[in-house]
This record gives structure tokens, sequence and C-alpha cells, in this order.
């Protein structure tokens, strides 16, 4: 068993929707035999199956809410589930996954295969347009989100 696996969602060929896999791919030198980290990928619905194994979960993803650009938002399981579910994680909303991310939670919240500890990490968003570049204030909060999950999530036992 996996005892934290962290998974990036997002696009990364839609800009600030990159932003999930690109912290991802930044923790990729934290990966062990403890440590597993996932690019996600754009289906909601693969998360049931990649959160199977692991005591911790922690999910990164860009998120559309109206607030400031860069502004990172943190929420846990399943406490937060309704706050996520008004957020644009959804499959009928902006976000460019197939299944939204907020059904595919809920869902794993219904069936209880919810790992002991969920945390999800949002990204405000400024801009989706195709190609690899992130907006400035996107990119900063990748880097301070990269530190943060380093410090406050591997450094600690949530099992």
């Amino acid at each position: 068993m996996t005892k934290i696996k962290i998974i990036g969602l997002g696009n990364p060929f839609m800009g600030d929707d990159a932003v999930g896999v690109l912290v991802a791919r930044q923790l990729q030198p934290y990966a062990s035999a403890g440590i597993s980290i996932l690019e996600g990928g754009l289906s909601g619905l693969s998360l049931l199956h990649d959160m199977e194994e692991t005591d911790t979960l922690i999910l990164i993803d860009a998120v559309h809410s109206y607030a400031k650009a860069g502004t990172i938002v943190r929420f846990t399981l399943p406490q937060d589930l309704e706050k996520i579910g008004k957020l644009a994680w959804g499959a009928s909303t902006s976000s460019s996954h197939a299944f939204g991310l907020a059904e595919a939670l809920t869902l794993a919240h219904t069936l209880e295969v919810l790992p002991a500890y969920v945390v999800l990490f949002g990204i405000e968003l400024e801009q989706i347009q195709t190609g690899h570049v992130l907006s400035p204030e996107v990119s900063q909060a990748m880097t301070n989100l990269t530190k943060r999950i380093i410090v406050e999530e591997l450094s600690l036992s949530h099992a």
C-alpha cells in the first residue's frame, strides 16, 4: 500500500489549467516507496482507481471561483465536499475534466472509498488557452504550493 499519493490534475496544453500537473512534476524528486506522484490528466472518474491502496491522498488542480489569480485554496474531505461542489470542478461547469472532480469525490465518498486523509489544493487560474505558458500569478502560486506541500504534507504522517 502506498502511504501517500499525490495527483496533479489538469490539461498540460491549456495554459493555467496545467498547474496541477506541473506541481506534480516539481514534486517528482520526492517520490519513493511510500510516496507516489501521478499526473492525473482530465478524467475525474479515473480518480476512483487512482485513490485505491493509499492512506493519504493529495490532489492539486486549477480552480475558477472568481478569486484573484494565483490564490491557493485548501480543502479536506469529506468535510469540505459541499464547498468543492460549488466551485468549477464539475463536468457541467468550465472544468476540462470529462467527469468532474466534484462528482468523482462525491461518488468516492458515497461508495466509502476515500482514503483516510484527503486534501485538495486549488490554484485560481487566470487564463485557459492553448499553449504551455502559465500566467505569472499562477506560476508563482505553483512554486509556493510546491514548497507548502513539501513542508506541510510530506513532512507529516497522517496515517
